[in-house]
């Protein structure tokens, strides 16, 4: 595919029950979970949001009364929910957080498991006071590899690391034993609890996220049931996706029947490319294509105002004790599967045989999950101390990194999954204004970068290309000279969340059936 820019952008034209206020112990639910009792989205505080509704979204496209969308209320099946950590909880925090000042209330099916790699209980507050969580267990995949190596090899690693012989015997598990994901067990937790809760009655309308895409499993189930509207807000691609192949044709053949049926029957499919948008109207082409929406990703300005205040407390508590000046190329989230790492390990061996004062000067810094890297890699590239691995940060000291550091570091997964999406992260690298170095093949992700004149884009094996950037931009660095990008403000703002949360209310409301007047 071309790399031309997406649309609208510059360069287009234990177990855990939650926050004592929020999760506390109300009406007892099914599968073990239970129903917080959130404060009503009606009334005096309902009418206060309609007035700001009212003003911000006054011209929107296909807009009801906002009296009436006060009284809404979206069911939302995620398995990635705060205290639960990394970028896939952000996209569903953000959409619950933002939706109540346009008149539409969260119910949450979300798990009370901590079967993740990375918890961030630093977001519980930023889910609303109105805002319904429903807290089910169920067995996934890393429960079950615990289970199995209990007494064997450990699999209980620090927090926000994850070891790469117990992640690919997970990935084994999920491959070959669970249908669609590892995720299932708890999926069909979350049906029964949904179920449940649209029966109590007050949904208006569903909306399941994945990955994992057992999800829309249970999404698929519940719009049989009960007929309710729904959309099914696809994050990667399910069929394709990179992080799975099918060990036989046979789970093959089941995940396209699955999908194919996901896709059918919701009322619509958001996803968070055009090109991904392209693949599904292609994909399936009996589907009404205005059925398939473009729903992208962003960042929250707010989040960036608690990282300045974090940033600000931080120095205050150092009082002017600070690690040694250097340039640092971060890297923030997982690293699973993207062989692109290896371009970059080799473009720094080529910077530190032409520059050795940059074994003082450099870090190659990665936080999050890198099980593509390990210790070996210091030795096989000659980096030593240049290459730090890091566990993860909770959201917003990631944020302060990001902010603190040279250049940031994208890395794609090559080939044609580089021309589908881009993650999410971008936009926060992007609305940083520090420079972003990255490697990845011709698509979307490259688009954004080369169209905000943010940095530089590397095509995958290209270390000499690589190491050529990061020379210049280390020399730059020592001269004194300002890296920083300096987007616009209104560049940036295409990409505030708040966008992304008002489309995500304007389909909610479209597929709603017209109340008589």
């Amino acid at each position: 595919m071309g790399d031309a820019p997406p649309r609208g952008l510059p360069g287009s034209g234990g177990r855990s029950r939650g926050p004592r206020v929020r999760d506390r112990r109300g009406v007892a639910g099914p599968g073990g979970g239970y129903l917080s009792r959130p404060r009503p989205c009606c009334g005096e505080r309902a009418r206060a949001l309609c007035g700001y509704a009212r003003a911000a979204r006054g011209k929107a496209r296909g807009a009801r009364s906002i009296g009436e969308r006060a009284l809404r209320r979206v069911l939302l099946l995620a398995y990635f929910f705060p205290p639960l950590g990394g970028g896939g909880c952000q996209r569903t925090l953000k959409l619950v957080r933002y939706l109540e000042p346009l008149g539409w209330c969260s119910s949450v099916v979300t798990t009370r498991n901590r079967d993740y790699w990375i918890l961030d209980p630093s977001l519980l507050p930023e889910i609303p006071a109105g805002a319904e969580v429903i807290r089910v267990g169920g067995l996934t995949a890393l429960g079950v590899l615990r289970l199995l190596t209990h007494a064997g090899v450990p699999v209980h690693e620090p927090q926000g690391s994850r070891r790469p012989a117990s992640f690919r015997a997970l990935r084994a598990l999920q491959r070959w034993v669970f249908l669609p994901d590892g995720y299932r067990g708890w999926a069909d937790a979350a049906r029964r609890a949904a179920d449940a809760r649209i029966r109590a009655g007050g949904i208006d309308a569903l909306w399941t996220t994945s990955s994992p895409e057992s999800a829309h499993v249970a999404g698929l189930s519940l719009k049989r049931t009960h007929g309710v509207p729904w959309v099914a807000d696809f994050r990667d691609p399910w069929v394709g996706r990179v992080t799975y192949r099918p060990p036989t044709p046979w789970h093959d053949a089941r995940n396209r029947a699955l999908e194919r049926r996901v896709v059918r029957e919701a009322d619509r499919v958001t996803l968070v490319s055009e090109a991904m948008v392209a693949l599904y109207r292609e994909r399936y082409r009996e589907v009404d294509p205005s059925r398939f929406i473009f729903l992208p990703n962003g960042f929250d300005s707010d989040d960036w105002r608690r990282a300045a205040r974090a940033a600000q407390e931080e120095d205050r508590i150092a009082g002017g004790l600070r690690e040694p000046r250097r340039f640092v190329l971060l890297h923030a989230g997982q690293l699973a599967h993207r062989p692109t790492v290896r371009t970059l390990l080799g473009a720094a061996r080529r910077v530190l045989e032409r520059d050795p004062g940059a074994r003082d000067d450099l870090r190659i810094r990665f936080i999050g999950g890198n099980e593509e890297l390990s210790a070996r890699d210091r030795k096989r590239y000659g980096l030593g101390e240049v290459l730090e691995l890091h566990p993860s940060q909770p959201h917003v000291e990631a944020l302060v990194s990001m902010r603190r550091a040279g250049a940031l570091l994208l890395l794609g997964h090559g080939g044609a999954a580089d021309s589908l999406l881009y993650t999410g992260k971008i936009y926060e690298y992007l609305s940083s204004g520090r420079p972003v170095l990255g490697i990845l093949d011709a698509g979307p992700g490259a688009a954004l970068i080369r169209g905000s004149n943010a940095g530089a884009v590397i095509p995958p094996g290209d270390e000499e290309g690589a190491a050529r950037t990061i020379l210049e931009w280390l020399r730059d660095w020592r001269g004194g000279a300002d890296l920083s990008t300096h987007l616009q403000e209104e560049s940036l703002s295409v990409w505030e969340r708040r966008n992304m949360v008002s489309d995500a209310a304007e389909i909610l409301s479209e597929i709603l059936p017209i109340r008589p007047h």
